[in-house]
């Protein structure tokens, strides 16, 4: 697991270097679909369930599994790259919210909010806390 997660993480940092404006949503796909095979991995989510491609980029008021497609980035974009790669006989799963350009404050803090809220609840999860105590927690 530890392997497969390692795989999805780089894959995950090349992609988030195009996550700049003018790049089409596509190319970061690409790269993606490269990336995963020069490590010897499958990026899972191409064919699952007929998904056509080998990540997901969920822009703006996409909330996930957005499609790429020759959408360009544009200033103030904020987009999630969600990158799953097959390695090993496991799935390493990522994903990571990157700001393009200049964003205005609202977005700024409400990426700032969400990321808080997620450190918040992997500080919570230890060995004995109640599953339901996350969504307090966040």
């Amino acid at each position: 697991m530890r392997a497969a997660g390692k795989v999805a993480r780089e894959v995950l940092d090349a992609a988030g270097k195009l996550a700049t404006v003018g790049t089409p949503t596509d190319a970061i796909d690409a790269l993606v679909h490269e990336e995963t095979l020069a490590r010897g991995a499958y990026p899972s989510p191409l064919n699952y369930h007929n998904f056509p491609k080998s990540c997901c980029t969920s822009v703006n008021e996409v909330i996930c599994h957005g499609i790429p497609d020759g959408y360009e980035l544009r200033n103030g974009d904020i987009v999630n790259i969600d990158v799953t790669c097959y390695y090993g006989g496991y799935h390493g799963d990522c994903s990571e919210t990157y700001l393009v350009g200049e964003v205005d404050e609202a977005g700024r803090q409400l990426t700032k909010v969400t990321h808080d809220c997620w450190q918040a609840a992997i500080e919570y999860c230890k060995p004995g806390q109640p599953y339901n105590g996350i969504g307090a927690v966040m």
